[in-house]
């Protein structure tokens, strides 16, 4: 697997980052979603970095192993939960067996793998780790994020106008003080690498903003900054 980023030098601003501003938006509802989803408590964090979304997932009573190809956020998410599992990876490659796990959680990993092929490969193997009846939840930006700006994440950039699938995009996390750049997937492109990896989309959940949040929502109360899929092995 082929990611775009490279956060060696950014480990720590990620360990520091918390669930505020719209990447709160992003994990609001992810409990929920596993609440009404999984059976069983083995769970897999795939582009786990520094570890925000696994310490998630085990305070939701799962057991996690997360996994990433960066040693740098390994080591951050080692510090940060001295309890947690964290399993470095080697060219998308799972080093666990078949049916290992009752489900997968993967956020904002997807947008950074440049090619259908290469995302569907990553795909099918997070499917051969899963049990059978297994759930994968992908966390991932949805077709509106870089049309609209947001409370914290900003996308003003030429080449973020009109873009198509397959396309290099820009981002600036404002709570981590990074620049990304990612690519544009539509909705049509992800369900075509589910298809791919034989998994089965049974929810698409698009969180809106609500008053209730607290957070200072520009326009994530009217359009949904992100997509998150729940798709069944």
């Amino acid at each position: 697997m082929t990611l775009t980023n490279d956060y060696a030098e950014t480990a720590d601003q990620y360990g520091r980052a918390e669930f505020t501003g719209t990447m709160y938006l992003a994990f609001r509802d992810v409990p929920d979603l596993i609440a009404r989803h999984v059976s069983g408590s083995a769970a897999l964090d795939y582009g786990c970095g520094a570890g925000r979304s696994s310490r998630l997932l085990k305070r939701q009573g799962l057991t996690v192993t997360g996994v990433d190809i960066s040693d740098a956020m390994l080591e951050t998410a080692g510090k940060l939960d001295p309890d947690g599992t964290y399993v470095k990876i080697e060219a998308g490659v799972l080093p666990f067996a078949d049916a290992s796990f009752d489900m997968a959680f993967s956020s904002l990993v997807f947008f950074e793998i440049p090619t259908i092929a290469e995302m569907t490969a990553t795909a099918a193997e997070i499917a051969r780790v899963l049990r059978p009846g297994g759930v994968f939840i992908l966390l991932i930006g949805a077709e509106e994020l870089y049309a609209h700006e947001w409370a914290t994440v900003k996308v003003d950039y030429p080449e973020n106008r009109d873009c198509r699938s397959g396309d290099a995009v820009r981002v600036f996390l404002s709570e981590v003080g990074l620049e990304l750049t990612d690519y544009y997937w539509t909705d049509a492109d992800y369900r075509q690498v589910f298809a791919g990896a034989g998994l089965s989309v049974v929810q698409l959940h698009q969180p809106l903003g609500t008053a209730g949040d607290g957070q200072p929502w520009i326009n994530e109360d009217k359009v949904p900054p992100f997509s998150i899929y729940v798709a069944r092995k």
